[in-house]
């Protein structure tokens, strides 16, 4: 953000503002040694922001099966986390409304606001990530900076705003974000990401709530640092999710929506009918709690049933051209050298670990002590070195860890019935399957002759279950066919291990977690085969 503009924001009288209380929640959440009865104390100083807090800990939304009856019980619930968003929910929204002479339906975008808050939650807990309070609170506050600017410069922006709209007159109901933030872009150098971030930093907030709304509307584009990239990316999906509720007939874009899931988490069209139809569910009971309409019941069956048509359609119109870049759809013939390249790869197939920016620019010299050579994935030893330090990255900021390790059924066979060479082309195959079926920041590797070795940084126990039965179904469902009509049937058995469940609470070293999810792998094998196996189950 230029100076000038930063200037202006700094001296700007009316910007959203903060009541003391909620500084005050905002200064003890920043102390590691903070105790309840602290945050207690500064809360019995405001007896309104303790009825809402009671009035939500006894909501649906926390499913407490006796109500609470001191404010003790209610910090408790929701944790300090819990109870600084909630406090900076209603009372900005409170605030807000207040605000005369900007060109900002405030309903509206505190609408959106909660939906996309809503949908970051659910979104959190369909991954298994552990800080569902700061996704909701990092979902509620990535539009912060919209408010912020309509209220520094209502005029100017009132035409910012007109032109990322679909309609003539300005409604938040049909403005385009992405579009919002490149206008911003053009006449303003920066847009409202930035100056939402930069808000942020003002009162206080911790930095990786900050980055969240840096990267909520271009995560690709934004500073932030690998650390906070799963966050990122989690909110800029809610954000779109949003959208399908908010913006007239942005249901249209689902696939695109979808195709985001799947790049940033694994997920699929079933998971985000499941999402879609999980906000639409608990948003009332979040509209209520702050005064906010909710959507009208008919108009969120009409969307739900508009997006999962327009999957349908196109799904039906992708599918074969799509599978078939992975794996051979179900019971056709190809040969196996029909679906590898003419050569090996020169780069490895699956992305760098967000967590290891320095690995783009590895030297060809070096590449060799990286990668393998066979299939252009990670080798063991980068594997291993990449795994501690996304260990140690999940052990500091209390996130999942998945490790899946992945044996070929029966390579030694193949290898004797039918050549070394149709081997190594199945491995080859495998590999180029595990790295385009996987999100753009998981880990694969070859981790030594029919093994391979999958990392999924953020991804707790059910999110990698979904993940790896998807990669065995796609791996029995491949028929590869050789030279004189023979059908090779594969199978792949799988030892699945995750930090810190699974009994894992306490692991430290990479070789722990490795023990885990190989004890995992031979429980596999020694089943049957053909199966997943989780560490400590």
């Amino acid at each position: 953000m230029h100076a000038e503009l930063e200037q202006r924001l700094s001296f700007c009288g009316n910007l959203p503002s903060l009541p003391t209380i909620a500084i005050k929640i905002i200064e003890l959440a920043n102390d590691p040694n903070v105790h309840l009865n602290d945050v207690a104390r500064v809360i019995a100083m405001d007896p309104a922001l303790v009825t809402k807090l009671f009035r939500a800990a006894n909501s649906p939304l926390y499913g407490l099966r006796r109500k609470a009856t001191n404010l003790r019980q209610v910090l408790n619930l929701l944790g300090l986390q819990g109870t600084l968003a909630l406090a900076l929910g209603f009372s900005l929204i409170a605030n807000s409304r207040g605000t005369r002479d900007t060109p900002l339906d405030t309903d509206q975008f505190w609408r959106r606001s909660l939906l996309a808050a809503t949908a970051c939650r659910i979104l959190g807990e369909r991954l298994a990530m552990k800080n569902l309070e700061d996704l909701f609170l990092a979902g509620l506050l990535h539009g912060i900076g919209i408010m912020a600017l309509a209220i520094m410069m209502p005029d100017q922006y009132a035409s910012l705003l007109a032109d990322a709209t679909d309609h003539p007159e300005v409604e938040m109901a049909s403005l385009d974000c992405e579009r919002l933030a490149t206008l911003e872009r053009e006449r303003l150098e920066t847009d409202h990401a930035q100056v939402g971030s930069w808000l942020l930093r003002r009162w206080g907030l911790p930095e990786h709530l900050c980055q969240a709304v840096l990267g909520s509307a271009y995560p690709s584009d934004a500073d932030v640092s690998a650390q906070h990239r799963t966050l990122v990316e989690c909110v800029a999906l809610a954000v779109r999710l949003a959208d399908i509720w908010i913006q007239p007939s942005y249901w249209q874009n689902s696939p695109q929506v979808v195709e985001l899931a799947r790049q940033w988490f694994g997920l699929d069209t079933d998971d985000y009918m499941e999402i879609l139809e999980a906000v639409s569910t608990k948003f009332p009971e979040i509209a209520q709690l702050f005064q906010i309409e909710a959507l009208d019941a008919a108009e969120v069956a009409g969307i739900l049933e508009q997006a999962r048509e327009v999957l349908t359609i196109r799904h039906a119109r992708s599918w074969p051209a799509t599978l078939g870049k992975r794996a051979p759809l179900e019971g056709e013939a190809q040969p196996v050298s029909a679906s590898l390249p003419n050569s090996l790869p020169t780069t490895p197939i699956s992305a760098p670990t967000r967590s290891d920016p320095d690995a783009v620019a590895t030297p060809a010299r070096d590449r060799q002590y990286a990668f393998d050579a066979l299939t252009g994935l990670f080798n063991r030893q980068q594997f291993e070195e990449i795994l501690q330090r996304e260990l140690e990255h999940a052990r500091n900021q209390n996130w999942p860890l998945s490790l899946a390790l992945l044996d070929m059924d029966g390579c030694k066979r193949i290898n004797e019935d039918y050549g070394k060479n149709i081997g190594d082309q199945v491995l080859s195959a495998l590999g180029r399957l595990f790295g385009g079926n996987i999100r753009r920041h998981d880990i694969v590797a070859r981790y030594g002759g029919d093994e391979f070795a999958l990392l999924l940084p953020a991804c707790g126990v059910k999110g990698a279950v979904h993940l790896l039965g998807r990669l065995l179904t796609l791996i029995r469902e491949w028929k590869p066919v050789l030279e004189g009509g023979q059908i090779l049937r594969l199978t792949v058995s799988v030892g699945l291990a995750t930090f810190p469940d699974t009994a894992l609470a306490d692991c430290a070293s990479a070789e722990q977690f490795l023990r885990a999810a190989n004890h995992a792998l031979r429980a596999a094998k020694d089943t049957g085969r053909d199966r997943l196996a989780v560490y400590g189950e």
